[in-house]
């Protein structure tokens, strides 16, 4: 489904639950280097669509200059790795010239409205590691992160996982489990990777 709405700089339309030939198709604006590695094109996104991933993209003129992937969670360095079905991660990035026009707003609102999400809960992990800026740069963008994600309906965990900032989480209205319960899944999760280091914020 594509959604479109003028934006400065050009009409920007929303496509969700992109397939690989779909992303293929277009190219990726410069000012990533987030989440993909932007030498490598839209290939990032078409592989994470191939392995069942959910991708949603704005695009103008057929270059995209904001993504959503939506994948299930797992989190490994333990015995045994951890997934859970109805758990899914979310990122999303926009390409630094189009930053501040609403595309990341735009992007979240048409992902979040499919009928995808009604079963799933979503964790939005704030990763320093993956942010490119620095200093006092991050500090201002970790604040719109956690703005932007407090507007489209995460809660902020008490708890959170190894490598975050900080971590919040949604929860759909036919999700098998409460937002409680997730903060329960993540402290408890948190614990057995930091072991007797762990303390909630």
């Amino acid at each position: 489904m594509a959604l479109s709405r003028p934006q400065p700089g050009g009409l920007v339309e929303v496509r969700r639950r992109c397939s690989p030939d779909c992303l293929r198709g277009l190219r990726l604006a410069p000012g990533f280097g987030s989440f993909i590695d932007p030498s490598r094109g839209v290939e990032p996104l078409a592989l994470a669509a191939a392995r069942g991933d959910y991708v949603a993209v704005a695009t103008t003129d057929g270059v995209v200059v904001g993504f959503f992937v939506a994948y299930r969670f797992a989190l490994e360095g333990l015995r045994a790795p951890v997934a859970f079905d109805f758990l899914y991660d979310v990122v999303a990035e926009v390409a630094r010239g189009w930053r501040g026009r609403g595309v990341a707003s735009r992007l979240l609102d048409a992902a979040l409205s499919d009928p995808f999400f009604e079963d799933k809960a979503l964790l939005a992990r704030g990763r320093p590691e993956y942010w490119d800026c620095r200093g006092e740069e991050c500090r201002e963008y970790a604040r719109i992160l956690e703005e932007t994600a407090a507007r489209h309906g995460f809660m902020r965990l008490q708890a959170r996982l190894p490598g975050d900032a900080f971590t919040y989480a949604r929860v759909g209205p036919r999700a098998p489990v409460t937002l409680e319960d997730l903060e329960r899944l993540v402290a408890r999760l948190a614990a057995a990777v930091f072991g007797e280091f762990y303390e909630p914020l």
